[in-house]
């Protein structure tokens, strides 16, 4: 069956709405936590969004999975080795091995690798290994707020939408 435009655009209303709204809670959020540049945060929102609660949560889990990976080998290898260009190229390559070896790895599987570089690339900006690190899990930081903000939401449109009208709500 083929949607209504009119119901199309109010869906497509809603889940802007959303990604809108978690966009600005993120942003507003985490510069009042002191994040200077919460863009991770923004980006994580926009792409763990969607406007089934369901599916939203599966994007959250899989992004939280490859996450982790992309952290943890970030991290280890910011300790190891400190920040480089080639530290990063080189750990992006061992987690997508890492990755292709695993059988039903989660969908999305690339994030790990990109959530690598994003992590590493904080290193950049650091003088000592001690400021990589600190950067390193302040975007971390971004991500998991990105998360929450994003599940939450999702929870609260489903929640909205699923409501049944008073009959004080009926005019």
């Amino acid at each position: 069956m083929i949607a209504h435009p009119l119901d199309r655009f109010k869906k497509a209303l809603v889940y802007a709405s959303k990604m809108l709204l978690g966009a600005a809670i993120c942003w507003y959020g985490l510069l009042a936590m002191g994040v200077a540049d919460p863009v991770w945060g923004v980006i994580t929102v926009l792409i763990v969004s969607d406007p089934d609660v369901a599916t939203a949560l599966d994007l959250a889990k899989v992004r939280t999975i490859n996450t982790a990976v992309g952290c943890t080998v970030g991290l280890a290898t910011m300790l190891i080795f400190g920040y480089s260009p080639e530290a990063s190229l080189v750990a992006i390559a061992l987690t997508v091995i890492s990755i292709m070896m695993i059988d039903h790895y989660p969908a999305n599987w690339r994030l790990a690798p990109a959530t690598v570089f994003i992590v590493m690339d904080a290193g950049r900006l650091a003088a000592t290994q001690h400021q990589e690190i600190s950067y390193a899990m302040m975007r971390m930081l971004e991500i998991a707020v990105g998360c929450g903000v994003a599940l939450a939401l999702a929870r609260l449109y489903t929640y909205l939408a699923g409501r049944k009208p008073r009959e004080t709500d009926v005019t």
